[in-house]
């Protein structure tokens, strides 16, 4: 799967990546995939899926240890496309947390209310961009 920030892309660069990967065989149940930064590539992935492997659960956000703030766009734009189910931003909840605990900075019980904070204000952020809640 390429990633942006090193290849030029373009509307089809992951809807392509995809149908390669079912012309080899490949079959997940779920994509982790990153923004594809439009709703024309939201779409072209959904052909994709719909066309080739309509038993797929669909597609999970990758956050690729964005901030918050990038994750907002990217959690708005993805949540207008039924192939996008939710998230999986690893780093973005445990990356500070896990900094400031190698440093000594954070103990164990801080270290987990960090993580637990920010999995708190993402799964919120979520919810109100599908219009399912988030309220605090």
């Amino acid at each position: 799967i390429p990633d942006r920030s090193e290849a030029p892309v373009d509307d089809r660069t992951l809807a392509r990546a995809l149908a390669r990967f079912y012309d080899i065989g490949v079959l997940p149940d779920w994509w982790k995939l990153p923004d594809p930064g439009s709703d024309a590539a939201w779409r072209a992935i959904a052909e994709v899926l719909e066309e080739r492997d309509p038993w797929c659960r669909g597609v999970l956000l990758l956050g690729l240890d964005a901030p918050e703030e990038a994750l907002a766009a990217s959690f708005a734009r993805a949540a207008k496309h039924s192939v996008c189910r939710g998230f999986a931003v690893g780093r973005t909840i445990f990356g500070n947390a896990a900094e400031g605990w190698f440093r000594g900075e954070l103990d164990d019980a801080g270290a987990v209310a960090d993580m637990a904070e920010r999995y708190r204000r993402l799964i919120a952020l979520w919810e109100r961009v599908q219009g399912t809640g988030g309220g605090d």
